[in-house]
């Protein structure tokens, strides 16, 4: 009895990667709601101060303004060229890390502690 159980780790192992194996590769395949050009900006202040992050953040600087910024992702996206096209999903990915953090940190109130005064009116 103990072999077998000894055995049920590297079974799950062999059995998960054969799962694995027969899942065919997502490469080139995009979702439609990860495409930050199709999607609704629903807090523009997030939006801007995510795409200006960005901008910093790539060395060297891709874009000048955020608007500039947005006109280059259009171009990358619509590119025939294939190292364009990783770009912008390369960039996409890191833009909307950047928006859901600055979306959840405001929702959550993590960008209003220093309010003490409105503390004090809500606790009295």
């Amino acid at each position: 009895m103990v072999p077998v159980l000894l055995n049920i780790p590297a079974a799950t192992v062999f059995v998960l990667g054969c799962l694995c194996a027969c899942v065919p590769p997502l490469q080139g395949h995009r979702p439609e709601h990860g495409d930050p050009l199709a999607a609704p900006r629903s807090d523009p202040q997030c939006w801007d101060s995510s795409s200006a992050l960005l901008l910093e953040m790539r060395s060297p600087r891709i874009a000048d303004t955020v608007p500039g910024f947005w006109d280059m992702m259009l171009v990358l996206r619509s590119s025939e060229n294939g190292k364009h096209t990783a770009l912008f999903w390369d960039l996409a990915r890191v833009f909307w890390d950047l928006y859901l953090d600055c979306v959840l940190s405001r929702s959550h109130g993590l960008g209003r502690r220093h309010i003490p005064a409105l503390h004090s009116l809500i606790s009295d």
